[in-house]
Formats: C-alpha cells, sequence, structure tokens
C-alpha cells in the first residue's frame, strides 16, 4: 500500500517534523542511535538499513552498531548514550518509571535536548509502524 501517496499531506506533515529535528541541539550521532535502536525494536528493516547508513554519515563507528543490539551489556556505549537508549526502550515499550528515568535524563541533557530525543523516538515509532504496517 502507498501510504505516502494515499494521504500525502498528513504524510508529509510526518516527515516535516522528522527533517525539523535537525535544528536540534541533540547530538546527531546520538539521535541517529536512538533512532536505529526505535527501529530495531519495532522490526522494521527497511529503517534500520537507513538508519545504520545515517548513523556511518554522522561518524558512528561500526563497532558501536554491531553492538546496539547489546547496549546493556556493552561498554563502548557512554553514560549519556546509555540514557538516552534507555529511554528509548521506555518511550517505545511504554515502561513504567518514567518520571524517575525523566529525572535523570534531565541531570545529563538539557530540557530541550530531553524534548527533542523524545520526539525522534516518537517519531521514528510512527514511522516506522506506518511502513511495517503499511508497507
Amino acid at each position: 500500500m502507498d501510504y505516502q501517496k494515499i494521504s500525502e499531506k498528513t504524510v508529509k506533515y510526518i516527515y516535516s517534523a522528522y527533517a525539523s529535528l535537525s535544528d536540534s541541539p541533540l547530538e546527531p550521532q546520538l539521535r541517529a542511535l536512538v533512532e536505529l535502536r526505535t527501529s530495531q525494536i519495532n522490526g522494521c528493516a527497511y529503517c534500520c538499513a537507513t538508519h545504520s547508513k545515517d548513523a556511518r554519515k554522522v561518524g558512528l563507528e561500526q563497532k558501536k552498531l554491531d553492538q546496539l543490539p547489546a547496549w546493556k551489556e556493552s561498554s563502548i556505549f557512554d553514560s549519556k548514550e546509555k540514557l538516552a537508549l534507555t529511554w528509548c526502550e521506555t518511550v517505545t515499550l511504554q515502561k513504567p518509571d518514567q518520571l524517575k528515568l525523566r529525572q535523570q535524563l534531565l541531570e545529563a541533557f538539557s530540557e530541550r535536548e530531553v524534548v527533542d530525543l523524545t520526539l525522534a523516538i516518537s517519531i521514528m515509532n510512527a514511522l516506522n509502524r506506518m511502513a511495517v504496517n503499511l508497507m
């Protein structure tokens, strides 16, 4: 189903919101990590391929990309990355304890970065779910 054509106006708004995140103070590498991890969780093969390529373009090491599915057990992710990946899984899977984790995020990131991080994850969830369910 060509959902992008069927509901062109609305889908363009989603892509426009996604594109606006390029102006975010959020580090491009961190954004690439959470977008790829969101796509992995949602099982979107197309999005995983796209975001792996994008992650390499912004300078993420292949080793990090290789270990991303097992990031909790890996020592190559720093504390900010692990915190962002925890938030990614919490938002994507709607896990409890969001308030406690959000407080931890605000100790490591600005309010704008927390909002943009959440938007990046949320928009990626929407895009993944459209691709997985409508392609």
